[in-house]
């Protein structure tokens, strides 16, 4: 009954919502982008049709094409028969998958989760197999794919404290969504306990780590930090403050800290990577009101660096960027934003100083700080005693580098343990019928 229900809304809010979005569209010429690939028209995606199996990956955004990313290695490793092909949901992913997935994997806008529009895609793609990365569950889409005859996977599955709450309120919906997936792979045990709870067959259920954090170690190239240095016209000691992944607020509050550090360190260095490169105007006039010049990137390169703040405007830049950084914050964190993946940092050997807000990393916090290589601080002022007190003791400094170096090394395998539950189970004979159950 709530999937019916769930299907009339869906019809509905699309009838009343789209000529007002039509309007929109045509006056303001936004997000024109895909939108036929929206409405499942999806015939000028190239598909390998000599291979047998399909894979499509659907990955909602950037940190779910970071994931694809781990995992396409992997499968055509394990399964050199497979074709791949990766859904997203908004240009920010479509503009990080044209950069950075290989040239024989296309990436789409996934279709709205109306079942007309979703037939129309799966008619084209024709999944073997469906993968959904960490928790973007739309109903439509896994039952339609799973009748469709494509197996269903969900990887890196990760559900927060909060969205568990939300998911508790429509549990038997949940329960009927997740008996569709022949397996589910997720983060950590607490992953595991909320979709046991929300009904889950627990021996579907494997706990396989973050596969986000793969590979980020083998990736780390030693020059690159070189490159970056001498990108910026920095000096071999000259220390540089990176602060990646920043939301709404965060900068300003970061002001004060990079302004304190200063008096100690006269030539110190500040690289500020927002978010959203939408706010990059916002942030220069922030930085403007309080005085403060700064470059962007694309800037440096042409011109030369002349500033002391450095604003990043291009994308998938900052994981390489780390790889200058002497002090590391990650944003999203004195914010209530969720928090950003610390692993990309403590790859490059650097500790790693967050706020308190960090549940959708909460592993790799509790990694870090288990060696006594991330710093979990309430307010800028915790922030800048830190930094300064690390400033004053070199010693510890680098011994919490050698410790965050050690957990990035230790988070290796999780991508090629995942794509074996795929290829565990791709010539099973069937797998389990999805069939609405009465609410």
């Amino acid at each position: 009954m709530l999937y019916s229900l769930y299907q009339l809304i869906g019809w509905l809010f699309f009838i009343v919502v789209s000529p007002f979005a039509c309007v929109y569209l045509a006056i303001s010429g936004k997000h024109r982008q895909g939108l036929r690939q929206r409405f499942g028209h999806v015939e000028d995606i190239q598909l390998d049709e000599d291979k047998p199996v399909r894979i499509w990956l659907h990955a909602a955004s950037v940190g779910e094409l970071q994931v694809a990313l781990a995992l396409i290695p992997e499968i055509k490793r394990q399964l050199p028969e497979a074709s791949i092909v990766v859904s997203t949901g908004n240009r920010h992913g479509l503009a990080m998958a044209t950069q950075r997935l290989p040239e024989d994997v296309p990436c789409f806008f996934a279709p709205l989760d109306l079942i007309g529009i979703v037939n129309r895609t799966l008619k084209t793609i024709r999944p073997t197999i469906y993968v959904c990365l960490e928790t973007e569950l739309w109903p439509n889409i896994i039952r339609q794919a799973q009748h469709h005859g494509a197996k269903l996977f969900l990887l890196n599955g990760r559900l927060s404290a909060n969205s568990y709450v939300g998911y508790r309120k429509i549990k038997s919906f949940m329960q009927d969504l997740l008996s569709c997936f022949t397996k589910i792979s997720v983060i950590q045990g607490d992953d595991a306990k909320r979709f046991r709870a929300l009904g889950a067959d627990p021996a579907n259920i494997r706990i396989l780590g973050n596969a986000k954090y793969d590979q980020i170690v083998t990736q780390a190239d030693s020059n690159l930090g070189e490159h970056y240095r001498q990108m910026l016209g920095l000096h071999l000691q000259q220390p540089v403050l990176v602060t990646g992944s920043t939301h709404t607020g965060e900068e300003a509050m970061l002001i004060e800290v990079f302004r304190s550090l200063q008096e100690r360190l006269p030539d110190l260095v500040w690289v500020v990577a927002p978010r959203h490169l939408r706010r990059l105007t916002e942030v220069e006039k922030l930085f403007k009101d309080q005085g403060i010049a700064t470059m962007r990137l694309r800037q440096v390169q042409e011109q030369g660096r002349s500033t002391d703040v450095v604003l990043i405007d291009t994308m998938g830049e900052l994981a390489g960027l780390y790889s200058m950084a002497t002090y590391v914050f990650c944003g999203g964190s004195l914010v209530e934003r969720g928090g950003h993946n610390v692993l990309e940092a403590a790859a490059w050997g650097t500790p790693v100083f967050y706020g308190p807000h960090m549940s959708d990393f909460s592993d790799a916090k509790a990694l870090l700080e288990a060696e006594n290589a991330g710093f979990c601080v309430k307010t800028p002022k915790e922030l800048t005693r830190k930094l300064l007190y690390f400033i004053e003791k070199p010693e510890e400094y680098a011994v919490a580098g050698r410790g965050a170096l050690k957990v990035a090394s230790r988070q290796q395998g999780s991508a090629q343990k995942q794509v074996a539950l795929i290829t565990e189970d791709l010539h099973s004979v069937s797998h389990s019928s999805c069939v609405p159950n009465t609410i």
